[in-house]
């Protein structure tokens, strides 16, 4: 039997329903439904269905993992409907367009976002002098100037359960068996 520590606790979802974006610390989404059998499917933007989703008996918690992707920006150009992040020196974007993602930690607050969409990425192309990758989000204000452009980037997914009751959510870590 494995071993888990919970990272963070998410909003237990009634019937069916889809939960609000998770910004993945872990990447381990142990869901449980309590109040019968569900399909659950996980995602940028997840369905579930009676065809194409696991199924999930009742009382059996079941763990997804998904991938986890952040990293520290450097640079933020903010311009009306779009927000280009620059990472240090030699890295490249560990997200793909598509991908939802959140920023914490720049300043001024309207830098942050708790939901938006990776538009473009790219990477550091030395033969042309460019050092750093980028990532272009598709949310931004060209009032607002970045005062300070040191924050994190991360990825969220979303859980979405086709059930008749509550199902709960958890992201955990697996430290081991015992």
């Amino acid at each position: 039997m494995a071993a888990i520590k919970v990272v963070q606790e998410i909003t237990s979802l009634d019937g069916n329903a889809v939960s609000d974006p998770i910004a993945l610390k872990s990447g381990y989404l142990r869901v449980t439904p309590a109040g019968g059998d569900a399909f659950v499917s996980v995602g940028t933007n997840p369905t579930a269905t009676d065809n194409q989703s696991l199924f999930v008996a009742i009382d059996t918690p079941t763990v997804f993992k998904e991938r986890v992707s952040s990293i520290q920006t450097a640079s933020v150009t903010n311009a009306s409907g779009a927000i280009k992040f620059g990472l240090a020196s030699g890295i490249e974007a560990p997200f793909a367009v598509g991908d939802i993602v959140s920023v914490t930690g720049c300043a001024p607050a309207g830098i942050n976002t708790t939901s938006a969409t990776v538009s473009a990425v790219s990477g550091p192309d030395v033969i042309n002098g460019v050092q750093s990758g980028t990532v272009t989000l598709n949310y931004g204000d060209a009032n607002v100037s970045a005062t300070d452009a040191v924050g994190e980037i991360r990825r969220q997914v979303k859980v979405a359960v086709r059930g008749s009751g509550k199902t709960h959510i958890s992201e955990v870590q697996i430290v081991g068996d015992f």
